[in-house]
């Protein structure tokens, strides 16, 4: 009984070394130059330019200019990246009303496809406090030479 025991505890733990040998996945990050493209659900669109710097294991930071500040960092969560913001919002008098939408953007690393919930932190535009909608989002990598936009 002794060597059928030592045999199953051989084979258990050779099974674990070959499990640990296995190659490991990458963690998707984000580096460079995207057009960011939203989509209202009544049609409307415009796009950004982000610049994306990596800033540690699953962490992108986004800044909207070469170089510049960063509006916000994304975090790879659950397979998603995803970052909040808080945002002005420009009513269609073209008065703008500052920090007046949270922004909770969520996509795929691989299709860059995803979605921006919105909620209105004050009532703006004709909208109440907590009011709710959400955008699509696609990111593209910029072409090479692509400025801002």
């Amino acid at each position: 009984m002794a060597v059928t025991r030592g045999f199953a505890a051989s084979v258990i733990f050779a099974g674990v070394a070959v499990g640990l040998a296995a190659p490991a996945t990458a963690t998707p990050t984000m580096s460079g130059h995207y057009i960011q493209t939203w989509t209202s659900p009544e049609g409307r669109s415009g796009s950004n330019d982000w610049y994306v710097t990596p800033c540690g294991d699953g962490c992108a930071s986004i800044a909207t200019t070469p170089g510049g500040q960063p509006i916000a960092r994304a975090w790879l969560v659950i397979g998603q990246w995803t970052m909040d913001t808080v945002d002005d919002t420009l009513c269609s008098d073209n008065s703008r009303v500052p920090d007046a939408i949270a922004a909770h953007y969520a996509w795929d690393p691989n299709t860059l496809a995803g979605t921006i919930q919105n909620t209105d932190n004050v009532s703006a535009c004709g909208d109440p406090v907590g009011f709710k909608w959400t955008n699509t989002l696609q990111l593209r990598q910029a072409p090479s030479g692509a400025g801002a936009g």
